[in-house]
Parts: C-alpha cells; structure tokens; sequence
C-alpha cells in the first residue's frame, strides 16, 4: 500500500488545532504555547534548548553514545541553518571581500614600489 504524498499546499500559522503536532498536544495550554512557538523567529530559542539537553544527556546518560551523537548531529544541524545566509546576504558578503582583496592587493602594491624605490 502506497502513502499518497505530502501536500506542499501552505497552511493556515494560526490552524494549531489541525496541526500535524495536535495529537501530542494534550492540554489547551500547550496547545496556545503552539500558537506561540510558530510566531517565533529565528533558531535562538531552539539551539539553547538543544544545549541544554545535551547537558542533560551527558549528565544522566554519559554512556548512551547513539543518544549523545543525535544531538550533537541535531545541534550542528540547528546551527549551520541559523547561519545559512541568503542569497542577498551572500552576494553582499562576496562583494565585501572582493573589495577587501583589492584594498588589500593595492596596498601591497603600493607597499612594494616604496621598497623598490629605497
């Protein structure tokens, strides 16, 4: 038996209750902190609780190695998409080092005829 596929259709953010999530949800409480958690921004909140609870399992579970290096993995993971840059961000940072390469290629540049002329 095939499972149809996901839908890439765009839901509703405020739709918590039909979330995917709202069968692990079991109080009306936590189920506002949803509703909360989706108008967050950034991965700030989540790479501090990453590192909290691979405190915890290094503190409760020191031998557990599979369940250490999942969240290691998780936490890189976490980060590398924190810090993955747009496209405009990246055009912008390109252009900066260029910039600083040809400063800097010009004040060798400059560097090396003084000498030449001592």
């Amino acid at each position: 038996m095939r499972t149809p596929p996901l839908s890439a259709t765009p839901r509703d953010a405020d739709s918590s209750a039909s979330s995917f999530y709202a069968s692990a949800i079991d109080s009306a409480d936590r189920l506002a902190a949803l509703g909360d958690a989706r108008r967050v921004e950034g991965l700030d909140e989540e790479v501090a609780l990453l590192r909290l609870l691979l405190r915890d399992v290094i503190r409760d579970h020191p031998d557990d190695l599979k369940l250490l290096q999942g969240g290691m993995r998780l936490l890189v993971q976490t980060l590398i998409a924190q810090h993955r840059l747009s496209p405009k961000q990246a055009n912008n940072l390109g252009e900066a080092v260029a910039n600083v390469l040809q400063e800097f290629g010009e004040a060798l540049g400059t560097a090396e005829q003084d000498l030449d002329h001592d």
